[in-house]
């Protein structure tokens, strides 16, 4: 008897018709060039997740795709988990990449855990979250899930960072962020490879460094 009590109280979604689906908005990254030819146009919310060895060009990529997601005026945050914002090369970065240009909508701050979902809980959020790296603010696997249903709930793309061994993310807890985001990005000398649910026109390819590039592959 109090379980049905219990199923009564409970409220449930409606269930979707085709028409329900079809008939709902989607919102892509509107963006064109170089991030476009290798990632399309995905969904603005949800989570990427990127991941690859040190001296891949990764903290590069990030920064450029930081810059590149700014420029369409969205808020972003890049939280800084394995560096502080003031280590000589985070700045340097800042620096090189000219983020002064999107300076009204980049910030930079290293959350833990709880300060990161209490900043995020806020009335008006980033539209963009960096988390570099995840290990450093949690493992747990339930922390990422209820992570994963605050930026949902409030639009948000979360882009997660991991390392790599090989070509694999490095520890369990990353491979599973990886099967359960909806983009999914490897680099390796400084190419970055989109395996996520859309590739652009180029094959999902994008180059962070074209000099570092090319010398890894022995042009001239």
């Amino acid at each position: 008897m109090q379980d049905n009590a219990e199923a009564d109280e409970l409220k449930l979604k409606r269930t979707l018709t085709v028409a329900n689906i079809q008939s709902q908005k989607v919102k892509r990254v509107p963006w064109t060039g170089d991030f476009y030819q290798a990632l399309g146009k995905p969904q603005d919310r949800g989570v990427w997740f990127i991941w690859g060895n040190s001296g891949s060009g990764k903290s590069s990529f990030l920064m450029q795709l930081a810059k590149a997601l700014s420029k369409l005026g969205y808020k972003t945050l890049y939280n800084l988990c394995e560096e502080e914002p003031d280590d000589a090369e985070y700045i340097q970065r800042t620096t090189l990449f000219k983020m002064n240009e999107v300076q009204d909508c980049f910030y930079t701050q290293s959350y833990d855990y709880i300060e990161l979902m209490i900043f995020l809980r806020k009335r008006q959020p980033p539209k963009v979250v960096i988390v570099d790296s995840i290990k450093d603010i949690t493992t747990n696997w339930e922390e990422y899930l209820a992570l994963k249903k605050l930026i949902t709930k409030k639009n948000i793309i979360l882009i997660i960072v991991g390392q790599a061994e090989g070509k694999n993310p490095r520890t369990e807890f990353e491979k599973s962020i990886r099967y359960n985001a909806k983009m999914k990005i490897f680099v390796s000398g400084y190419l970055a490879v989109c395996q996520g649910r859309t590739i652009g026109p180029n094959g999902g390819q994008y180059i962070i460094y074209q000099e570092g590039y090319d010398k890894l592959r022995g042009a001239s």
